[in-house]
């Protein structure tokens, strides 16, 4: 079990009694839009929360104040096995937008980025985002996150109601551990 605290957050496992918190945000189509999922019900976020609750790179944020999930940050190695060789995470975020434009999600991300470097030794970490979800890439821009390249319809989060991708232009960034302020 991890847990991380910022000035305003707790970054810890899921547990079962976060579903209505999570259910809150994962359920909205303004959340899904540019992830890979399509708005989640009750039950896919029960069995999400299940599958998780254990794994300590995926976390959820929780308000200091109030004991409310707001958001989940985490982290994971990517499918190439270079990645695990070279020490090259991927972050990931999700944020209830009831919570937005306060920073949590910023100071949750700097949190699991300095996890990633400082605890278990990271060299690298790489993000990516569909070029239309401009919080996500000005959220990464702010931590310092430089952007290495701009795939034009070359990658998908999901397909559509047919099976088929639905193909977005999308940014990638990354950042070295000596980078990281």
């Amino acid at each position: 079990m991890i847990k991380i605290e910022t000035e305003r957050l707790i970054l810890r496992n899921y547990k079962e009694d976060d579903l209505e918190d999570i259910y809150e945000y994962l359920s909205m189509e303004e959340v899904s839009r540019y992830e890979d999922f399509y708005p989640l019900t009750r039950e896919q976020c029960k069995k999400f929360i299940e599958k998780n609750n254990d794994n300590d790179s995926r976390l959820v944020a929780v308000l200091k104040e109030t004991g409310k999930v707001i958001g989940s940050a985490g982290y994971f190695f990517g499918e190439d096995e270079d990645d695990v060789l070279l020490k090259n995470y991927y972050i990931d975020y999700d944020f209830n937008p009831k919570y937005g434009k306060k920073g949590y999600a910023t100071e949750a991300a700097r949190a699991v980025v300095n996890h990633i470097f400082n605890d278990l030794g990271g060299r690298r970490v790489c993000a990516d985002c569909d070029e239309k979800n401009d919080n996500s890439w000005k959220l990464l821009e702010r931590l310092g996150f430089r952007r290495e390249g701009h795939l034009i319809e070359g990658n998908y989060y999901k397909c559509d109601k047919e099976g088929d991708p639905i193909i977005i232009n999308t940014y990638k960034y990354a950042m070295l551990k000596r980078e990281f302020k």
